[in-house]
């Protein structure tokens, strides 16, 4: 007897089950540098990530960070930038860079059977770049252009006079560097911040994919002993006082431009307070992802934008929250008015169970994407040590979300949200936006 395929009931869906990071691995070279590992994967590839302190926050000339980054492999130990980048394309390996607030993070991707060449060759680019004068006249002069089409764009505009709105024009958070500041930097500015921060005492080392003895042996050989630095310059952090802005709507003049780059939020609880997971489901409804209220309101139904998304970002001195948009001139008063007409629904009515498990199953999902790869797991290793978290944070966020209520986003709403404290940036053409405020 043949059976008939239902093809109209759907099969039931299963419960999502609780969630929890797996727990890495951990060594330490005989120098005393840590490694977390993270050993999964059958595929003969790694990923290496340094992470260092120091970042934007420890500059003392602005833009020293990412430019001392980029400078990396353009030339180390007495190779070539030519050299370098022949050498990783021919063994298949990829490396990058990347500044945060504070941290300096150098990662280079490899195949395992080329570690031996590959982390030589990391462990020079690391240890001992060279600063050439030619390259680095051209790679500042290509960032130096890069700023300046950035400066253009009004998203980028609102973005940076929001910052210094929240923490102040000449706290590293809200300070914007400029094509002046990098024109003042030479190559003797980057090797004494490489010698401040690029360095085996400020370091951690994160590996991922499937880990062999012979990386492990790469790693003590390239970055033990025998990674020798000079002592440390003796030279305190600064510590920058948070100095926001007495006035919470500004709008930036672009002349002549056709959209207006739009920043609303206001400074928030960080992640170690006790309503943070409920705070950030609250924002996850009502700009976290696609179908989110903003979307739904100011995209699909009011067409004012291609895109609008709310964040937090948690900071060591400062976390915030954040709305994102760009819209025509013409739209820019009725969209700012409706994502406060969105933010009072939250704070006026419980969220209908079906949106809340709607929004916790998306959050729950994209936490479930992290477990997909050992690359995405080490990224999740390298946040929670960026914000001096323990790897149970995973689980506890996981718990969180299954267990906040409607009624707790609401008590959330009105005790983080409020309307008169909010900051708003604007850029765009200022003789075409009207005359803006908040709602009280």
């Amino acid at each position: 007897m043949t059976q008939t395929l239902d093809r109209i009931t759907p099969p039931p869906v299963g419960a999502f089950p609780p969630l929890s990071l797996p727990r890495p691995d951990h060594y330490r070279l005989t120098n005393g540098i840590e490694v977390i590992a993270c050993n999964q994967g059958d595929e003969e590839v790694c990923r290496i990530d340094l992470m260092f302190d120091g970042g934007y926050y420890a500059e003392t000339l602005p833009g020293t960070a990412a430019l001392t980054l980029l400078m990396l492999k353009e030339g180390a130990a007495g190779k070539s930038s030519e050299t370098i980048a022949e050498a990783l394309d021919y063994h298949g390996a990829w490396l990058q860079t990347s500044a945060s607030s504070h941290y300096l993070y150098v990662t280079l991707y490899t195949l395992n059977r080329h570690l031996d060449t590959c982390v030589s060759l990391l462990a020079d680019i690391v240890a001992r770049p060279d600063f050439p004068q030619p390259e680095f006249d051209r790679v500042k002069e290509r960032r130096i252009q890069q700023l300046l089409v950035q400066n253009e764009k009004v998203d980028v505009l609102a973005g940076n006079t929001f910052l210094s709105m929240l923490f102040g024009e000449n706290h590293p958070y809200g300070r914007t560097i400029t094509p002046a500041h990098l024109a003042a930097l030479t190559p003797a500015d980057l090797a004494a911040y490489h010698r401040r921060h690029i360095r085996p005492d400020d370091c951690r080392i994160f590996i991922a994919g499937k880990i062999t003895d012979r990386l492990l042996d790469n790693l003590e050989r390239h970055f033990g002993p025998s990674w020798q630095v000079p002592a440390r310059e003796p030279q305190a952090t600064p510590l920058y006082p948070v100095q926001p802005s007495e006035q919470h709507i500004v709008v930036t003049h672009k002349e002549h431009a056709l959209q207006s780059g739009i920043r609303i939020g206001l400074p928030v609880i960080n992640r170690d307070h006790p309503d943070f997971f409920a705070l950030k489901l609250l924002c996850a409804t009502l700009g976290g992802y696609f179908g989110s209220r903003l979307m739904s309101n100011i995209r699909e139904e009011k067409g004012y934008t291609y895109g609008i998304a709310s964040t937090i970002a948690a900071m060591r001195y400062g976390s915030y929250l954040v709305i994102s948009t760009q819209t025509g001139t013409e739209f820019t008063r009725p969209l700012i008015d409706e994502v406060f007409a969105e933010i009072a629904r939250l704070r006026n009515e419980a969220v209908p169970a079906d949106e809340l498990t709607v929004v916790k199953n998306y959050l729950r999902g994209e936490m479930a994407r992290t477990l997909d790869s050992p690359f995405s797991i080490a990224d999740y290793y390298l946040s929670l040590m960026a914000n001096s978290l323990t790897v149970d944070y995973f689980a506890r966020q996981d718990e969180a979300l299954r267990q906040l209520t409607a009624n707790d986003l609401l008590a959330a709403a009105r005790r983080y949200l409020i309307p008169d404290r909010f900051y708003l940036a604007v850029a765009g053409d200022r003789e075409k936006i009207p005359e803006l405020s908040l709602p009280r």
